[in-house]
Parts: C-alpha cells; structure tokens; sequence
C-alpha cells in the first residue's frame, strides 16, 4: 500500500511538471511579437495610383528533434499563397489598387527580390544595433534599376515581403515537454514599401513571433496584420 501510494504521488508530480511545462512554452510563445516600423517621407497617394506585391520569398521548415531546420516544400507552397492572398485582401480593404508579380522568372527582377533581400537584413541590423549615423537618416534604396516593376506592371509602388517560418516536430515538442524548454520554433520576416520612380524604400517593417503561423487561414491572417502593421497607404 505505502508503495501504491508513494507511485501515485510520483505519478502526480510528473502531471503537475508537464502542466507546468507546456504553460511555459504557450506563455512563451504568446509573448513574443515585436514589430519595428522604420518610415521616411510621407507618401502621398492619391486614387490613380497602384502597388504591386512582388512574388513573397517565403520559406516553411520543419524543426527535428535535433533542432535541424529541414525545408518543407508543401507547407512553403501553401503559406506563399495564403500571404499573397491576405495581402490582397488587406490592401483590397484600404481601396488600393494592386497587381501580383508571380513567379518571377525575368533575371533583372529576381536581381531586385535578392538585393531587398540583402537590404531588408541590413535594415533589420539598423534597427536592432540604432546606428547613430542612420537613426535620423532612413536612406535604404534598391537603386534606379526598380522602374522596371513600374514599367512592367505600370505600378508606382513595390511591395517586398520575406519571411522565414519553422515548426516543431513532434519529437521535438516532446523534448521540450521533458526539458521544460521552448521548442526553438521561431517566424520572423519584413515587408518594404518602395517608390519604384527612384528606388527608395519609404517604409520598412521586421517582424519577429515565437507564435506565428502560416499553414491556415486565420493564422496567416494575423501574420500579415503584424507584417503591414504602420504601412502609410
């Protein structure tokens, strides 16, 4: 009987720990979503005007129990298209015109999707570290070679969007569960506003969630909230 007893109790710490731990790793998650919004001069649209959404740079992985990062095609396919569809929306709801970039085969326009690529991170970098000579001075352009979005898609804005998204394998969630640990799963991107006359990106927005998804409706919805969040249009 005393021995019965003494399991029992085992049995009922061990419930207590791992109630303790998945609340841990869900407060954990819920807490982090931080948006840095970086403008420089005001836009100043009127009716006529017109954005288009370049095809999204996104990728979807899967985190393993050894917390490898292993890309998953279909999840990435899915998650691009709920993106772009939001976005849509999102820019639908403000009475904005716009026109989709898709899959972009033209060598000078995947050129432009990299260089945002490699600007967006220096940006990021920017905000993070608030570099005296740059905190006044939102300079960040992409250089002459963007009219071709305008010419080609007869827009006078572009919109950029990058965004990297990893999810835990079950062994994964599992071993979080025994450590009390959060499982490493982590969505963070930016999106970039450019006036395709010159280049300039006149407003830049990073997005870090420990509790983002874009593998359904609603759950990319909210990523795309957060990813426009500020955007002066």
């Amino acid at each position: 009987m005393e021995h019965d007893s003494f399991i029992r109790r085992g049995l009922m710490h061990f419930e207590k720990l791992m109630l303790a731990a998945v609340l841990c790793i869900a407060v954990s998650g819920c807490a982090r979503t931080s948006n840095d919004v970086a403008t420089s001069l005001p836009i100043h649209w009127t009716a006529d005007k017109r954005v288009v959404l370049v095809d999204p740079d996104v990728e979807l992985s899967e985190l393993t129990f050894g917390g490898v990062a292993m890309l998953r095609a279909d999840w990435t396919s899915k998650g691009r298209d709920l993106i772009k569809a939001d976005i849509a929306s999102f820019l639908r709801g403000k009475g904005i015109a716009s026109v989709s970039a898709d899959r972009i085969s033209d060598r000078r326009e995947a050129q432009l999707v990299k260089l945002h690529n490699a600007l967006g991170r220096s940006i990021e970098v920017n905000l993070k570290e608030a570099w005296p000579t740059k905190k006044n001075n939102f300079d960040w352009t992409l250089g002459p070679g963007a009219a071709i979005l305008r010419d080609r898609h007869h827009a006078d804005y572009g919109l950029f969007v990058f965004v990297r998204d990893s999810y835990s394998s079950d062994t994964r969630k599992a071993l979080a569960l025994l450590t009390m640990t959060p499982t490493g799963a982590m969505q963070s991107g930016f999106a970039s506003l450019v006036d395709l006359r010159n280049g300039r990106v006149v407003w830049y927005n990073r997005l870090d969630n420990a509790y983002g998804g874009l593998r359904d409706e609603k759950s990319a919805a909210e990523t795309v909230r957060h990813l426009l969040d500020g955007m002066p249009l």
